[in-house]
Protein backbone atom coordinates (compact mmCIF):
# COMPACT_ATOMS: atom_id res chain seq x y z
CA UNK A 1 0.00 0.00 0.00
CA UNK A 2 1.41 3.38 -1.09
CA UNK A 3 0.19 6.97 -1.23
CA UNK A 4 1.15 6.91 -4.93
CA UNK A 5 3.99 5.53 -7.02
CA UNK A 6 7.10 7.63 -7.59
CA UNK A 7 9.93 6.76 -9.95
CA UNK A 8 12.04 5.97 -6.92
CA UNK A 9 14.04 3.11 -5.50
CA UNK A 10 11.36 1.66 -3.24
CA UNK A 11 8.62 1.77 -5.86
CA UNK A 12 10.83 0.20 -8.53
CA UNK A 13 11.86 -2.45 -6.02
CA UNK A 14 8.20 -3.26 -5.33
CA UNK A 15 7.50 -3.62 -9.05
CA UNK A 16 10.37 -6.10 -9.44
CA UNK A 17 9.28 -7.92 -6.31
CA UNK A 18 5.78 -8.34 -7.74
CA UNK A 19 7.28 -9.75 -10.91
CA UNK A 20 9.44 -12.22 -9.01
CA UNK A 21 6.93 -13.49 -6.47
CA UNK A 22 5.93 -17.12 -6.94
CA UNK A 23 2.23 -16.81 -7.92
CA UNK A 24 1.55 -20.07 -6.10
CA UNK A 25 2.61 -18.39 -2.87
CA UNK A 26 1.75 -14.67 -3.19
CA UNK A 27 -0.91 -12.83 -5.17
CA UNK A 28 0.17 -9.19 -4.92
CA UNK A 29 -1.87 -6.13 -5.68
CA UNK A 30 -1.18 -2.43 -5.21
CA UNK A 31 -3.45 0.05 -3.43
CA UNK A 32 -2.67 3.75 -3.97
CA UNK A 33 -4.44 6.08 -1.58
CA UNK A 34 -4.11 9.26 -3.69
CA UNK A 35 -3.34 8.39 -7.32
CA UNK A 36 -1.57 5.73 -9.32
CA UNK A 37 1.43 7.93 -10.05
CA UNK A 38 4.00 7.57 -12.84
CA UNK A 39 4.61 3.84 -12.28
CA UNK A 40 0.97 2.83 -12.02
CA UNK A 41 0.66 1.82 -15.65
CA UNK A 42 3.84 -0.25 -15.42
CA UNK A 43 2.32 -2.28 -12.60
CA UNK A 44 -0.83 -2.75 -14.70
CA UNK A 45 1.10 -3.70 -17.85
CA UNK A 46 2.95 -6.30 -15.79
CA UNK A 47 -0.43 -7.86 -14.99
CA UNK A 48 -1.01 -6.56 -11.46
CA UNK A 49 -4.12 -4.93 -10.09
CA UNK A 50 -3.74 -1.28 -9.12
CA UNK A 51 -6.60 0.20 -7.10
CA UNK A 52 -6.75 3.97 -6.58
CA UNK A 53 -8.86 5.29 -3.71
CA UNK A 54 -8.73 8.95 -4.75
CA UNK A 55 -7.79 10.49 -1.39
CA UNK A 56 -8.14 14.24 -1.85
CA UNK A 57 -6.66 15.77 1.29
CA UNK A 58 -4.91 15.09 4.54
CA UNK A 59 -8.19 14.65 6.42
CA UNK A 60 -10.30 12.94 3.76
CA UNK A 61 -12.58 10.90 6.04
CA UNK A 62 -13.73 8.73 3.15
CA UNK A 63 -10.34 7.06 2.75
CA UNK A 64 -10.40 4.69 5.71
CA UNK A 65 -13.88 3.22 4.99
CA UNK A 66 -12.94 2.77 1.33
CA UNK A 67 -9.74 1.04 2.35
CA UNK A 68 -11.51 -1.30 4.75
CA UNK A 69 -14.06 -2.25 2.08
CA UNK A 70 -11.27 -2.92 -0.41
CA UNK A 71 -9.39 -5.21 1.96
CA UNK A 72 -12.55 -7.10 2.88
CA UNK A 73 -13.67 -7.44 -0.73
CA UNK A 74 -10.31 -8.88 -1.76
CA UNK A 75 -10.01 -11.00 1.40
CA UNK A 76 -6.53 -9.58 1.88
CA UNK A 77 -4.33 -11.65 4.17
CA UNK A 78 -1.41 -9.26 4.68
CA UNK A 79 -1.00 -5.49 4.31
CA UNK A 80 2.53 -4.17 3.66
CA UNK A 81 3.27 -0.47 4.20
CA UNK A 82 6.54 1.47 3.90
CA UNK A 83 7.89 4.08 6.30
CA UNK A 84 8.03 7.00 3.86
CA UNK A 85 4.44 6.86 2.58
CA UNK A 86 3.02 8.48 5.69
CA UNK A 87 -0.71 8.22 4.97
CA UNK A 88 -0.43 4.58 3.95
CA UNK A 89 1.69 3.89 7.01
CA UNK A 90 -0.93 5.35 9.32
CA UNK A 91 -4.13 4.20 7.62
CA UNK A 92 -2.92 0.88 6.27
CA UNK A 93 -2.26 -0.69 9.64
CA UNK A 94 -5.57 0.56 11.07
CA UNK A 95 -7.52 -0.68 8.06
CA UNK A 96 -5.81 -4.07 8.20
CA UNK A 97 -6.98 -4.51 11.80
CA UNK A 98 -10.52 -3.32 11.18
CA UNK A 99 -10.90 -5.33 7.96
CA UNK A 100 -9.80 -8.56 9.63
CA UNK A 101 -6.57 -9.00 7.65
CA UNK A 102 -4.45 -11.66 9.28
CA UNK A 103 -1.28 -9.54 9.47
CA UNK A 104 0.26 -6.15 8.74
CA UNK A 105 3.93 -5.42 8.10
CA UNK A 106 5.99 -2.20 8.16
CA UNK A 107 9.05 -1.91 5.89
CA UNK A 108 11.76 0.68 6.71
CA UNK A 109 13.94 1.85 3.81
CA UNK A 110 16.03 4.65 5.33
CA UNK A 111 18.20 5.60 8.33
CA UNK A 112 20.47 8.35 9.65
CA UNK A 113 17.61 10.84 9.43
CA UNK A 114 18.35 12.20 12.91
CA UNK A 115 21.36 13.91 11.31
CA UNK A 116 18.94 16.16 9.43
CA UNK A 117 16.39 16.51 12.24
CA UNK A 118 13.96 13.89 10.95
CA UNK A 119 12.78 10.40 11.84
CA UNK A 120 12.47 7.24 9.81
CA UNK A 121 9.47 5.94 11.76
CA UNK A 122 6.95 8.46 13.15
CA UNK A 123 6.57 8.40 16.94
CA UNK A 124 3.01 7.14 16.56
CA UNK A 125 4.27 4.12 14.62
CA UNK A 126 7.03 3.36 17.13
CA UNK A 127 4.59 3.62 20.06
CA UNK A 128 2.23 1.13 18.37
CA UNK A 129 4.69 -1.32 16.82
CA UNK A 130 3.16 -4.12 18.85
CA UNK A 131 0.10 -3.80 16.59
CA UNK A 132 2.20 -4.87 13.59
CA UNK A 133 3.36 -8.41 12.97
CA UNK A 134 6.83 -7.57 11.63
CA UNK A 135 9.25 -4.76 10.87
CA UNK A 136 11.28 -5.39 7.72
CA UNK A 137 14.84 -4.04 7.81
CA UNK A 138 17.42 -3.76 5.05
CA UNK A 139 20.41 -4.72 7.24
CA UNK A 140 21.22 -5.35 10.91
CA UNK A 141 22.82 -1.87 11.05
CA UNK A 142 19.41 -0.34 10.36
CA UNK A 143 17.85 -2.15 13.31
CA UNK A 144 20.64 -0.92 15.58
CA UNK A 145 19.99 2.64 14.41
CA UNK A 146 16.23 2.47 14.98
CA UNK A 147 16.72 1.07 18.47
CA UNK A 148 19.42 3.58 19.40
CA UNK A 149 17.98 6.76 17.82
CA UNK A 150 14.22 6.26 17.57
CA UNK A 151 13.44 4.09 20.57
CA UNK A 152 12.29 0.96 18.74
CA UNK A 153 12.14 -1.98 21.18
CA UNK A 154 12.72 0.12 24.30
CA UNK A 155 9.37 -0.88 25.80
CA UNK A 156 7.07 -3.82 25.16
CA UNK A 157 4.65 -1.75 23.09
CA UNK A 158 7.51 -0.59 20.85
CA UNK A 159 8.51 -4.12 19.92
CA UNK A 160 7.63 -6.42 17.08
CA UNK A 161 9.40 -9.11 15.14
CA UNK A 162 12.36 -7.72 13.17
CA UNK A 163 13.31 -9.40 9.88
CA UNK A 164 16.25 -8.44 7.65
CA UNK A 165 15.50 -8.67 3.91
CA UNK A 166 18.10 -6.84 1.76
CA UNK A 167 17.11 -5.02 -1.41
CA UNK A 168 17.86 -6.79 -4.67
CA UNK A 169 17.84 -6.22 -8.42
CA UNK A 170 17.33 -8.24 -11.57
CA UNK A 171 20.94 -9.12 -12.36
CA UNK A 172 21.83 -7.90 -15.87
CA UNK A 173 24.64 -9.36 -18.00
CA UNK A 174 28.05 -7.86 -17.33
CA UNK A 175 28.36 -4.93 -19.77
CA UNK A 176 30.55 -5.19 -22.87
CA UNK A 177 32.78 -2.53 -24.39
CA UNK A 178 30.06 -1.66 -26.89
CA UNK A 179 27.66 -0.92 -24.01
CA UNK A 180 30.13 1.60 -22.63
CA UNK A 181 30.57 3.21 -26.04
CA UNK A 182 26.81 3.57 -26.53
CA UNK A 183 26.41 5.15 -23.08
CA UNK A 184 29.27 7.58 -23.71
CA UNK A 185 27.60 8.58 -26.96
CA UNK A 186 24.33 9.23 -25.08
CA UNK A 187 26.27 11.50 -22.70
CA UNK A 188 27.98 13.24 -25.60
CA UNK A 189 31.37 12.45 -24.08
CA UNK A 190 34.72 11.31 -25.44
CA UNK A 191 36.10 7.81 -24.67
CA UNK A 192 39.16 9.49 -23.16
CA UNK A 193 37.10 11.34 -20.54
CA UNK A 194 37.10 10.25 -16.90
CA UNK A 195 33.35 10.11 -16.27
CA UNK A 196 31.90 10.41 -12.79
CA UNK A 197 28.16 9.91 -12.34
CA UNK A 198 25.55 10.51 -9.69
CA UNK A 199 22.02 9.11 -9.99
CA UNK A 200 19.30 10.35 -7.67
CA UNK A 201 16.70 12.99 -7.02
CA UNK A 202 18.10 16.52 -6.97
CA UNK A 203 17.25 16.98 -3.30
CA UNK A 204 18.90 17.92 -0.03
CA UNK A 205 19.23 14.24 0.88
CA UNK A 206 21.62 13.54 -1.99
CA UNK A 207 23.84 16.57 -1.15
CA UNK A 208 25.06 17.01 -4.73
CA UNK A 209 26.99 20.12 -3.70
CA UNK A 210 29.61 17.94 -1.98
CA UNK A 211 30.27 16.01 -5.18
CA UNK A 212 30.31 19.22 -7.22
CA UNK A 213 33.01 20.61 -4.91
CA UNK A 214 34.99 17.37 -5.27
CA UNK A 215 34.75 17.55 -9.07
CA UNK A 216 35.96 21.14 -8.93
CA UNK A 217 39.05 19.97 -7.04
CA UNK A 218 39.67 17.10 -9.46
CA UNK A 219 39.32 19.52 -12.39
CA UNK A 220 42.31 21.48 -11.09
CA UNK A 221 44.51 18.49 -12.01
CA UNK A 222 45.21 17.26 -15.55
CA UNK A 223 42.30 14.78 -15.41
CA UNK A 224 39.69 15.10 -18.19
CA UNK A 225 36.95 14.75 -15.60
CA UNK A 226 33.31 14.97 -16.61
CA UNK A 227 30.29 14.83 -14.30
CA UNK A 228 27.00 13.21 -15.34
CA UNK A 229 23.98 14.13 -13.19
CA UNK A 230 20.97 11.85 -13.68
CA UNK A 231 17.72 12.77 -11.99
CA UNK A 232 15.36 15.67 -11.52
CA UNK A 233 14.09 17.64 -8.57
CA UNK A 234 13.66 20.89 -6.76
CA UNK A 235 17.38 21.75 -6.64
CA UNK A 236 18.11 21.68 -10.36
CA UNK A 237 18.32 25.44 -10.88
CA UNK A 238 20.41 25.84 -7.73
CA UNK A 239 22.83 23.11 -8.81
CA UNK A 240 23.20 24.52 -12.31
CA UNK A 241 24.14 27.84 -10.73
CA UNK A 242 26.59 26.11 -8.41
CA UNK A 243 28.25 24.36 -11.36
CA UNK A 244 28.76 27.78 -12.96
CA UNK A 245 30.18 29.25 -9.76
CA UNK A 246 32.61 26.34 -9.31
CA UNK A 247 33.76 26.54 -12.92
CA UNK A 248 32.58 23.03 -13.82
CA UNK A 249 29.49 23.87 -15.91
CA UNK A 250 31.31 22.88 -19.10
CA UNK A 251 32.26 19.57 -17.53
CA UNK A 252 28.76 18.76 -16.25
CA UNK A 253 25.89 17.03 -18.06
CA UNK A 254 22.41 17.31 -16.51
CA UNK A 255 20.53 14.35 -18.00
CA UNK A 256 17.19 14.75 -16.20
CA UNK A 257 14.99 11.85 -15.16
CA UNK A 258 15.86 8.74 -17.16
CA UNK A 259 14.28 5.30 -17.34
CA UNK A 260 17.35 3.83 -19.09
CA UNK A 261 19.74 4.21 -16.15
CA UNK A 262 20.98 0.64 -16.40
CA UNK A 263 21.94 1.22 -20.02
CA UNK A 264 23.77 4.44 -19.07
CA UNK A 265 25.77 3.06 -16.13
CA UNK A 266 28.41 1.30 -18.29
CA UNK A 267 29.41 4.75 -19.56
CA UNK A 268 30.63 5.75 -16.09
CA UNK A 269 34.12 5.24 -14.70
CA UNK A 270 32.89 5.86 -11.15
CA UNK A 271 29.43 6.07 -9.58
CA UNK A 272 29.09 8.41 -6.59
CA UNK A 273 26.65 9.01 -3.78
CA UNK A 274 27.21 12.12 -1.67
CA UNK A 275 24.10 11.58 0.46
CA UNK A 276 23.52 12.57 4.08
CA UNK A 277 21.15 9.66 4.67
CA UNK A 278 20.29 6.45 2.82
CA UNK A 279 19.06 2.92 3.36
CA UNK A 280 20.30 0.35 0.86
CA UNK A 281 20.19 2.48 -2.32
CA UNK A 282 19.26 0.53 -5.43
CA UNK A 283 21.58 2.66 -7.56
CA UNK A 284 24.58 1.45 -5.57
CA UNK A 285 23.59 -2.15 -6.30
CA UNK A 286 22.95 -1.38 -9.98
CA UNK A 287 26.33 0.36 -10.29
CA UNK A 288 28.16 -2.63 -8.82
CA UNK A 289 26.22 -4.97 -11.09
CA UNK A 290 27.46 -2.91 -14.06
CA UNK A 291 31.05 -3.34 -12.88
CA UNK A 292 31.37 0.34 -11.91
CA UNK A 293 33.31 1.18 -8.71
CA UNK A 294 31.65 3.37 -6.09
CA UNK A 295 32.71 6.37 -4.05
CA UNK A 296 30.03 6.89 -1.41
CA UNK A 297 29.48 8.66 1.89
CA UNK A 298 29.39 6.74 5.15
CA UNK A 299 25.65 6.80 5.79
CA UNK A 300 22.86 4.26 5.91
CA UNK A 301 23.93 0.74 5.06
CA UNK A 302 26.52 1.80 2.47
CA UNK A 303 29.44 0.62 4.62
CA UNK A 304 27.79 -2.84 4.67
CA UNK A 305 27.63 -2.77 0.87
CA UNK A 306 31.02 -1.27 0.04
CA UNK A 307 34.16 -2.54 1.74
CA UNK A 308 36.52 0.43 1.59
CA UNK A 309 39.18 -0.25 -1.04
CA UNK A 310 37.44 -3.33 -2.48
CA UNK A 311 34.23 -2.31 -4.30
CA UNK A 312 35.19 1.37 -4.16
CA UNK A 313 35.64 3.80 -1.30
CA UNK A 314 33.63 5.11 1.65
CA UNK A 315 34.27 8.71 2.75
CA UNK A 316 32.86 10.78 5.63
CA UNK A 317 29.56 12.57 5.04
CA UNK A 318 30.23 16.11 3.79
CA UNK A 319 33.96 15.57 3.15
CA UNK A 320 34.45 16.84 -0.41
CA UNK A 321 38.24 16.73 -0.06
CA UNK A 322 38.21 13.01 0.80
CA UNK A 323 35.91 12.29 -2.13
CA UNK A 324 38.17 14.25 -4.49
CA UNK A 325 41.22 12.28 -3.33
CA UNK A 326 39.49 8.96 -3.96
CA UNK A 327 38.35 10.10 -7.40
CA UNK A 328 41.89 11.15 -8.27
CA UNK A 329 43.20 7.74 -7.22
CA UNK A 330 40.68 6.00 -9.47
CA UNK A 331 41.31 8.40 -12.36
CA UNK A 332 45.02 7.55 -12.24
CA UNK A 333 44.60 3.77 -12.22
CA UNK A 334 42.29 2.10 -14.78
CA UNK A 335 43.34 -1.31 -13.44
CA UNK A 336 42.14 -0.37 -9.97
CA UNK A 337 38.79 0.68 -11.42
CA UNK A 338 38.47 -2.67 -13.18
CA UNK A 339 39.36 -4.69 -10.06
CA UNK A 340 36.95 -2.78 -7.85
CA UNK A 341 34.21 -3.00 -10.47
CA UNK A 342 34.55 -6.78 -10.73
CA UNK A 343 34.57 -7.07 -6.94
CA UNK A 344 31.31 -5.10 -6.81
CA UNK A 345 29.78 -7.33 -9.45
CA UNK A 346 30.69 -10.42 -7.42
CA UNK A 347 29.10 -8.92 -4.29
CA UNK A 348 25.83 -8.28 -6.10
CA UNK A 349 25.81 -11.83 -7.47
CA UNK A 350 26.23 -13.17 -3.95
CA UNK A 351 24.01 -10.84 -1.90
CA UNK A 352 21.68 -8.60 -3.90
CA UNK A 353 19.60 -10.65 -6.35
CA UNK A 354 15.90 -9.82 -6.58
CA UNK A 355 15.09 -13.52 -6.44
CA UNK A 356 16.55 -13.69 -2.93
CA UNK A 357 14.60 -10.59 -1.88
CA UNK A 358 11.37 -12.14 -3.18
CA UNK A 359 12.02 -15.44 -1.39
CA UNK A 360 12.68 -13.54 1.84
CA UNK A 361 9.33 -11.73 1.60
CA UNK A 362 7.54 -14.95 0.65
CA UNK A 363 8.87 -16.70 3.75
CA UNK A 364 7.84 -13.80 5.97
CA UNK A 365 4.37 -13.43 4.46
CA UNK A 366 3.73 -17.15 4.80
CA UNK A 367 4.92 -17.21 8.41
CA UNK A 368 2.87 -14.23 9.63
CA UNK A 369 -0.28 -15.68 8.07
CA UNK A 370 0.28 -19.09 9.63
CA UNK A 371 0.97 -17.78 13.15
Amino acid sequence: MLDLTFVGGVELLMLELFRNFDPRVVRPRLICLREAGPLGEEFRRAGFEVEVLGRTGRYDVRTLPRLIRSLRRDRTDVVLVTHHHRAALALGRIAARLAGARANIVAAHDMDLTSVGKRCLPRSTVETLWLSDALVLLAPRQGEYLRREEGVGRFAWRRTREVVIPNGIVLPPLPRNTDSELARAAFGLDPRDFVVGIVGRLSDQKAHQMLFEAISSVAESDVRVRLVVIGGGEREAELRTLADELGIAGRTRFMGVRRDVRQLLPGLDVSCLSSVHEGVPIIAIESMAAGVPLVVTDCGCLRDMVTDGEQGYVVPVGDAHAMAQRLLALAADPGLRTRQGLSGRARVEQQYRIEDTARGFERLLTEVVEV
